[in-house]
C-alpha cells in the first residue's frame, strides 16, 4: 500500500484528474483548495481579502489530493487514462504526483 499526494497546479483540469482517480478505483481521496507558494511568495501576499478571486488569483490556487493506493500500476493506468482523453500530462505542468510506502494503517470500515 501506497500514500498518494498529488498537487494539482492547474485547477482547471480538476474534473478530468478526479474522474480518472476514480476510473482506477483510487476513491477514497481527500483534497484541499491551496494556494501556490511559488507564485504566491513574488506577489505581497494581502492580509485581507474579499470574497471574491481575481483571474490572478485563481492562478495561484492549487489542489491537494491525498489518497491510499493498493498498486502502483493504480498510477500507470490513472496516467493513461488522463493521456488517452487528451490531456499532454508528461509535457505540461498540470499536476505532480509522489507515492510513499505506507508501513501500517489503520480502517475500521476495511474487512
Amino acid at each position: 500500500m501506497y500514500f498518494m499526494f498529488m498537487k494539482i497546479i492547474d485547477v482547471n483540469y480538476k474534473d478530468d484528474i478526479f474522474l480518472a482517480l476514480e476510473s482506477v478505483e483510487i476513491t477514497k481521496a481527500s483534497y484541499i483548495e491551496a494556494r501556490n507558494l511559488e507564485k504566491s511568495l513574488t506577489d505581497d501576499l494581502p492580509l485581507f481579502k474579499g470574497f471574491f478571486t481575481t483571474d490572478e488569483e485563481k492562478e495561484k490556487q492549487v489542489i491537494i489530493v491525498t489518497a491510499l493506493v493498493e498498486r502502483t500500476e493504480q498510477i500507470d493506468e490513472f496516467v493513461s487514462i488522463l493521456e488517452a482523453s487528451g490531456l499532454n500530462v508528461r509535457e505540461e505542468e498540470i499536476f505532480r504526483l509522489a507515492l510513499m510506502p505506507v508501513t501500517m494503517t489503520f480502517d475500521p470500515t476495511k474487512d
